[in-house]
């Protein structure tokens, strides 16, 4: 299903045990900018985990949150061309980290690598929309929001009969949406002040 793990990590890559190596060794400057805070190999490893699906990155957090700022800086610029989809409840578990320091762009970033639902058919759709009536208690408003709108998009998309389309919905009907961090914006991706290498 749309929701498999895509990771081209090592197996077992989510014990935390892998990354003390490098993370012990790095000398984390937190009063340097962006990039001169970390050593080039822990840029590596942050890089590597926003790419992957999050899962491992919150894990790596939750053991040393000092990173925490730097990674929701960092993943502004990570536009997700990659094809791991993130683990929803990752997502939704780094947002929550992320609060303090949210950005448009940050958030705009995470969204983006969510599993999509557009060409979902409507076996596929309904068994999301399952999903999130048991899940989305444990979703962060951002991603509650994101949803609610998507599915309602996708079930309209749909070729079936409106009786159907009442069907489909009724599971989530009672999901409400939060007055929650504002994301969307029209200046998009202008004006980003990017810390480039150097």
């Amino acid at each position: 299903m749309i929701y498999s793990k895509k990771a081209r990590l090592i197996e077992d890559i989510s014990k935390i045990e892998q990354y003390h190596p490098i993370l012990e060794k790095d000398n984390f400057q937190i009063d340097e900018s962006h990039w001169r805070m970390l050593s080039k190999n822990t840029i590596s490893l942050f890089q590597v985990l926003i790419d992957q699906d999050l899962s491992d990155l919150v894990n790596v957090l939750e053991h040393y949150p000092r990173y925490i700022q730097w990674v929701c800086e960092h993943f502004r610029y990570a536009y997700s061309y990659s094809e791991n989809d993130a683990d929803i409840n990752s997502a939704s578990k780094l947002l929550s980290m992320g609060e303090p320091y949210f950005s448009r762009q940050f958030v705009r970033n995470v969204i983006r690598k969510l599993p999509k639902l557009d060409g979902l058919d409507l076996k596929e759709i309904g068994e999301f929309i399952l999903l999130m009536q048991i899940e989305y208690i444990n979703w962060h408003p951002v991603v509650v929001n994101h949803y609610s709108d998507t599915v309602v998009q996708a079930i309209e998309d749909l070729n079936v009969h409106p009786l159907q389309r009442i069907a489909l919905k009724k599971p989530i009907i009672n999901i409400i949406r939060y007055d929650t961090f504002e994301y969307d914006a029209e200046d998009r991706d202008a004006v980003l002040d990017i810390p480039y290498m150097n």
